[in-house]
């Protein structure tokens, strides 16, 4: 039945509310009623989203435009928006009278737009708030003024699972309502304000499970759960880190209840590998050399891609919309209809992709036709769950929420021209790019995100989050290498190249490195032996230095530690200002401590003592004027140093990769110790800043 209200209903409800307010006191009677505002409606609009055809909901109800339940049969061919928005508003009586009658039953004046912030609620509650039990109930019943802010989000915003699954759509719904009822705003949704920590009790009980901190504040007082029979050893990430009340609330976070005799943390599978030893490659024009052939291989075993009669793959071919809406579905949502018995053999693919929202009613038409690569996108992203995603677009040629999100689960990549990368969204698909999209697709998992999931993952360890230390701001999407250079596509940034340089790269021709556009050098001025803990000077020092600086490169330079103390830190700080001798640079001074081997002096050198010298370098480097700098990798950089006591330092951050994925903050990244330099004879060590010095 649509959701609308007829002239019986509308008089039923006038006169249940008389009858209400004739057994109400006086003071109840004073109590002002009112409808949902207009900026109310859009808000609504907004969170709901609009849908033109009817969907069902994982409980198999039906609804239609902005979230009204209905009967699909009465939509056959959808609504508009207008439409939508009219069936909202004949909905929202409903919603109107339980906020009223709740108002007027317990006296509870509110204001327009905590009103509106209670409709916004009930339209996807219902009544189910409407209890004395439940806090927010309570709350307004009790005098809101009597609680604090944070105690009035929670109550709100509590209201945010399917179950005891937290849904982020929710949280930030919730967060919205909280604002509005707070502080009268229809736009502040706290997100910048409140994150949250979801408690899982592992068999125990605890008494909200999900609960909002104010961000950058420290959590504080953790709730305590019971279990029968065990004692509560407290809550874990599922990286293995403790929490302990006293991190910095920074984004969103599970933690697990441990128990003296069991309920531990989960822990998941180790991941089982294909064996294809026993596949014998069929196809004449496949080739191992070929960079599809893992892919057809793959597609192939698993019997979900096969050739043609004469024994060839033609992997150039360009696929139809059947072929390609059965390999793309079948991949993401890991169930095959099968074909069809009478008509076109793709027209169950069809079907179920125009039923997922993958393709709209009759945009496509012809089966046999071949299908463009932005539709590819939109079927893939859809089908894998993946929304839009907003965002600079790491492609020259196309704009497009559905090829960024693939691009960022790793599914698409296009090509590369100079500082571009392009996805030629108009062209059609071949078989071969098919068999990597399948491939990915079958093989994609959620990324592990630190904020969320308390750890990092590093290797096959799980690293718990250092909370409090700065966080690498660069979007993993823009970065595209064109030869020895890197380019990073944001315009937020102006980048600059850079070299660092010692001894091993002989002599240097610093006029026609400077002539190749480089902006910026790093100089060794030298380094502590591994073994004897002797201090050395880089015998090409002085003239890379005098060189770098007279072709008018920026110049800045590095020690090589080996430091065990800070003793022996403030010794190589020292060592490096005596070197320089007051002499001006642009660019940092920079503590570089590596690991030299397992049997060297410094291999045992723990966390606390290597930041200690870090902090000491650092610091002696800044009294004489200087900029200091720490060099990092990812073992030194996740494993020997506490971040949280380095964040008034910066960061050169060394990893060659097509893109770093460090976790915490850097303003150098160091990409290849393989790059080519006019100048440079051989390899040089080549870096990107993003913030130039």
């Amino acid at each position: 039945m649509k959701r609308t209200t007829s002239l019986k209903r509308a008089l039923a409800m006038v006169l249940a509310m008389v009858l209400t307010l004739t057994m109400l006191s006086g003071a109840a009677m004073t109590v002002e009623t009112y409808t949902t505002s207009d900026a109310c409606v859009e808000m609504i609009k907004e969170l709901e989203g609009y849908r033109e055809m009817p969907y069902a909901d994982s409980n198999g109800k039906w609804y239609v435009g902005y979230g009204v339940e209905c009967d699909p049969a009465d939509y056959p061919y959808g609504v508009t928006p207008e439409q939508a928005e009219l069936l909202m508003r004949e909905h929202l009586p409903r919603e109107e009278s339980l906020v009223n009658n709740f108002l007027v039953r317990y006296g509870v004046s509110v204001t327009q737009q905590q009103f509106d912030a209670m409709i916004s609620l009930t339209y996807t509650l219902g009544a189910q708030w409407i209890n004395p039990e439940y806090r927010f109930c309570s709350y307004l019943i009790n005098g809101i003024d009597r609680y604090s802010e944070v105690e009035v989000v929670n109550a709100i915003a509590t209201w945010c699972h399917t179950g005891t699954t937290v849904l982020e759509n929710l949280t930030s719904r919730r967060l919205r309502e909280a604002f509005l009822f707070l502080y009268g705003d229809y736009q502040n949704d706290g997100a910048l304000r409140y994150s949250y920590i979801h408690y899982e009790p592992n068999g125990g009980d605890v008494e909200n499970r999900t609960v909002f901190y104010p961000v950058a504040e420290a959590y504080g007082h953790l709730p305590v759960p019971t279990l029968a029979g065990q004692t509560f050893l407290g809550w874990y990430t599922l990286g293995g880190a403790q929490l302990t009340g006293e991190e910095i609330a920074m984004g969103p976070l599970t933690v697990y209840a441990r128990w003296s005799a069991g309920g531990s943390v989960p822990t998941e599978p180790a991941e089982e590998k294909p064996d294809y030893s026993s596949w014998v490659n069929p196809y004449s024009d496949v080739k191992e050399g070929d960079w599809h052939y893992s892919y057809v291989r793959e597609l192939s075993y698993q019997k979900i891609l096969g050739g043609y009669p004469d024994g060839t793959f033609q992997p150039d071919n360009q696929l139809t919309a059947g072929e390609a809406l059965k390999l793309l579905l079948v991949a993401a949502i890991q169930s095959d209809p099968g074909n069809a018995f009478s008509g076109h053999w793709a027209s169950n693919y069809l079907a179920l992709a125009e039923g997922l929202g993958c393709v709209m009613p009759g945009e496509i038409y012809d089966l046999d036709a071949p299908i463009d690569r932005l539709s590819i996108a939109r079927i893939a992203a859809i089908a894998m769950g993946l929304g839009q995603v907003d965002g600079l677009s790491p492609f020259a040629d196309v704009d497009d929420g559905y090829a960024l999100a693939l691009y960022e689960a790793g599914v698409i990549t296009g090509d590369t021209a100079g500082s571009q990368r392009f996805y030629h969204p108009l062209d059609g698909i071949t078989r071969a790019e098919m068999c990597a999209i399948v491939s990915r697709l079958r093989a994609y998992q959620t990324p592990n995100n630190p904020a969320l999931s308390g750890y990092i993952e590093y290797g096959n360890k799980r690293l718990p989050v250092q909370w409090g230390a700065p966080v690498a701001p660069y979007n993993m999407d823009l970065f595209v290498r064109d030869g020895s250079r890197m380019y990073y596509n944001d315009p937020d940034y102006v980048t600059a190249i850079g070299i660092d340089v010692s001894r091993h790269n002989g002599d240097i021709d610093w006029r026609e490195v400077a002539g190749a556009g480089i902006a910026f050098a790093f100089v060794r001025v030298g380094g502590r032996l591994a073994d004897s803990g002797d201090l050395y000077e880089d015998v090409k020092f002085e003239d890379n230095l005098a060189g770098a600086q007279s072709a008018g490169i920026k110049t800045g330079v590095y020690f090589y530690s080996q430091a065990v103390s800070v003793q022996e830190a403030v010794e190589e700080a020292q060592f490096v200002l005596g070197k320089l001798a007051g002499r001006g640079l642009e660019y940092p001074v920079v503590f570089d401590w590596e690991i030299y081997s397992k049997t060297a002096r410094s291999a045992n050198v723990d966390s606390v003592t290597l930041t200690s010298c870090a902090i000491a370098f650092c610091d002696t480097v800044a009294q004489a004027g200087y900029t200091p700098m720490i060099y990092i990798g990812r073992e030194v950089g996740y494993n020997r140093l506490d971040r949280t006591q380095l964040a008034a330092y910066d960061f050169w951050f060394a990893q060659y990769a097509a893109k770093p994925d460090m976790y915490y903050d850097y303003r150098i990244w160091q990409y290849t110790d393989s790059g080519s330099v006019p100048g440079v004879s051989g390899k040089v060590d080549m870096d990107l800043a993003f913030l130039p010095y």
